[in-house]
């Protein structure tokens, strides 16, 4: 019997407006400073967003949603390293609220399959973006971003 699937939330406030800390989900460089060891993306509805990360895994997803400086949405391709996805694919919202001089970064998980075989994944995922947040919090915060594309 397959249990339900369940999610994840996780959230960083950084001290950069909304288009700064977007383009560092979108630019390559970007995105191998604070989570992958290599990267590639085609930041557009549509386009795709894979990395490797520095443990060897890698996550490949399609970019559903791309609302500039506002929202992405990731839909992960199954993995052959992991098992079988009995339901729907894995999916994940990137959200960027505009604070008083700084930017709310979400990110809200879905659809990691509740049996017993995902456990360490979904805890990965969940310790990971503790982690990948800090350090693009860390690296944003430290230094300037290149300006997003107009």
């Amino acid at each position: 019997m397959s249990k339900a699937t369940r999610g994840y939330a996780q959230f960083i406030e950084i001290q950069r407006p909304p288009a700064r800390v977007f383009s560092a989900f979108t630019s390559k460089e970007w995105l191998e400073r604070w989570y992958a060891a290599e990267a590639s993306v085609d930041p557009r509805k549509g386009g795709t967003l894979k990395v490797k990360l520095r443990d060897g895994s890698v996550r490949d997803a399609i970019l559903d949603v791309f609302e500039q400086d506002r929202r992405l949405r990731l839909i992960y391709m199954p993995d052959p390293a992991l098992p079988p996805l009995p339901k729907g694919p894995m999916v994940e919202d990137v959200l960027f609220d505009l604070k008083p001089g700084r930017t709310v970064v979400r990110i809200l998980g879905a659809g990691v399959p509740g049996e017993r075989d995902w456990d360490t994944y979904f805890l990965w995922l969940r310790q990971g973006w503790t982690y990948w947040l800090h350090s693009l919090k860390r690296t944003i915060e430290a230094e300037q971003p290149p300006a997003p594309p107009k």
